[in-house]
């Protein structure tokens, strides 16, 4: 028996509720490292340097094999479009066009 449920609000909801785990997790470490320093500068940049390199890696992790894909995909683009280049000319070649066509 299929149950058609929501999908959309549960995930709103978990993105919302891990946000607000997150911001306070920060802000709690922030907090006690501040108490740690004796002042908000350092643990502020501490902890934005570190939250910076984190984002780094998750965005080459997760994208590298993103972006190599699309690499593939505009190779296979790019080498379809030679040989339909090749066609045009050929074929204006056959029908006596003296001119390239230029296609932009």
């Amino acid at each position: 028996m299929r149950v058609d449920r929501p999908f959309f609000a549960p995930l709103a909801i978990t993105v919302v509720a891990a946000l607000t785990a997150v911001l306070l997790f920060v802000s709690a470490l922030v907090s006690w490292l501040a108490e740690i320093f004796g002042s908000f500068k350092e643990p502020c940049l501490l902890v934005g340097a570190f939250m910076a390199v984190i984002a780094f890696v998750v965005y080459r992790v997760s994208l590298k094999s993103y972006f190599r894909q699309i690499g593939e995909e505009l190779s296979v683009i790019y080498s379809v479009s030679r040989v339909v280049r090749g066609w045009l000319d050929w074929a204006a070649a056959l029908v006596g066009v003296k001119e390239k066509v230029d296609v932009e």
